[in-house]
């Protein structure tokens, strides 16, 4: 019976020392920084937004494709 007990001791010491490494393992690493938020401009033509990277100005309009660029001069 004391065999058994000392194993038992041991596991519990062995899963103390566990969760006390993952603790400090958790406060080690910096927290996620949440992504940027991109400006976003709609489209003229079809009143999607898109980010202002993407987006194509013509006369101070903007639009989420050549497509409706080329539809846009047409009108």
């Amino acid at each position: 019976m004391g065999t058994l007990f000392r194993i038992a001791i041991l596991l519990i010491a062995v899963g103390v020392v566990l969760m006390l490494l993952k603790r400090a393992w958790h406060k080690r690493r910096p927290p996620a920084t949440p992504p940027a938020q991109a400006d976003m401009l709609r489209c003229d033509h079809c009143g999607v937004f898109v980010p202002r990277s993407e987006a194509l100005a013509a006369r101070g309009r903007h639009y989420c494709s050549s497509a409706h660029l080329d539809a846009d001069r047409l009108r």
